[in-house]
């Protein structure tokens, strides 16, 4: 890090820096100046466990954070880092479904039942026993 840089400036530079060594963390929505001095990534997954918060822990260190809660049926699951990245405060966290008691994400879900003919009945995984 450059260490004449300071505030945003410094969190570009390490948003560049880690994202030239990283390019697949691009999923990742990334912000500078929304807390400042802090670099902030955040996804809302339609699938998965989170798992690009975990690729953020390998990289820059830390322990990743997990919480899960439900509402009428429905499970969310959300991961959460809080670390440094050269000497920049950094922040990441993905929210994402989680799997129904069939295995099944709402979006799988939906990708079954969207587009059928009315009438028609879709196959779900695991069928009846």
């Amino acid at each position: 890090m450059n260490t004449h840089l300071s505030g945003e400036a410094a969190a570009a530079a390490a948003l560049a820096h880690l994202l030239a060594d990283h390019p697949n963390l691009g999923a990742l929505v990334w912000s500078i100046g929304q807390t400042p001095g802090v670099l902030s990534g955040h996804q809302m997954a339609d699938r998965g466990e989170g798992e690009v918060v975990d690729y953020c822990a390998a990289v820059m260190g830390g322990t990743v954070a997990r919480s899960t809660h439900a509402l009428n049926g429905d499970g969310h699951g959300l991961a959460q880092l809080s670390t440094f990245f050269d000497g920049v405060p950094v922040q990441v966290w993905v929210s994402y479904p989680l799997a129904d008691r069939n295995g099944l994400h709402s979006a799988e879900l939906a990708a079954l039942l969207s587009g059928r003919q009315l009438g028609t009945l879709p196959l779900l995984p695991g069928g009846a026993r």
